[in-house]
């Protein structure tokens, strides 16, 4: 479960997909604020609960105002937000882009979309030494955060995917060595430990809330083999693969 917890903001004005999500989230340790379902209604929770990360339909009422939401968010700073919506159209796809959000979730949805968009989305957030908004006066012109924000969408959106380091590279103008460097200074982590890590936190989030087995998760992540996944996986989390399993069923079942 969550190592500390987190205030998460629902804009949705389809109450029943609010209530599911919500449900989602609150049995992963997080607490929500749901009946959201207007930009102004949205404004004000932002500022008078100060939540930690805020999910945000983009069509609301039949309008495009979680776009204006995004667009309020993007210039307010702090906050991280991720979209949920069913268009897919090229012009919204356009639209999403320019508001820089932290995540994008296509519906119908599973809840390992919800869970893993929202624990990737708050990591990165958490994990990034400058928000974009906050960047002092000489340094204004560096797109550094924005380029490495469009490599960290990259990498979370194709996380079941084989990533290479050349994958990276062409999304940003650095060369290898300098890429590593403004990477690593980002986000505390070089490129290769950053990716192992969101892989291992999405298979985690798959053993508790799916009945693959491990080394079918492993395999889908892109591992070379269950015995070198179940090697990386205690070195990273101090437990075996079967250990974290028992530790989940435990907590699911209790003792038995």
């Amino acid at each position: 479960m969550l190592q500390q917890e987190y205030l998460i903001l629902i804009v949705e004005d389809d109450f029943i997909i609010a209530r599911d999500i919500g449900k989602i989230l609150t049995a992963e340790g997080y607490k929500c604020i749901l009946n959201i379902a207007t930009y102004k209604e949205a404004v004000d929770a932002i500022e008078n609960a100060s939540p930690n990360l805020v999910l945000i339909d983009i069509m609301l009422r039949k309008t495009h105002d979680g776009l204006r939401i995004g667009s309020y968010l993007y210039k307010r700073g702090g906050i991280p937000y991720v979209y949920l919506t069913s268009l897919q159209d090229k012009n919204t796809r356009l639209e999403i882009k320019q508001t820089f959000p932290h995540g994008y979730i296509v519906k119908p949805f599973k809840p390992i979309d919800v869970i893993t968009n929202v624990a990737l989305a708050l990591n990165n957030f958490r994990h990034l030494k400058t928000d974009t908004h906050r960047i002092t006066a000489p340094a204004i012109e560096d797109d550094t955060p924005f380029i490495i924000r469009k490599v960290l969408a990259y990498i979370n959106e194709n996380i079941n995917e084989k990533i290479q380091l050349e994958d990276l590279l062409v999304l940003t103008r650095w060369k290898k060595h300098n890429f590593i460097k403004m990477f690593t200074q980002y986000t505390n982590e070089t490129p290769y430990q950053y990716i192992l890590q969101c892989k291992l936190k999405k298979c985690m989030a798959l053993m508790e809330t799916t009945d693959l087995s491990a080394a079918d998760i492993a395999f889908d992540m892109g591992f070379n083999s269950y015995s070198s996944f179940n090697k990386l996986f205690k070195k990273n989390t101090g437990v075996s693969v079967e250990d974290y399993k028992k530790q989940i069923r435990l907590s699911k079942y209790g003792p038995r």
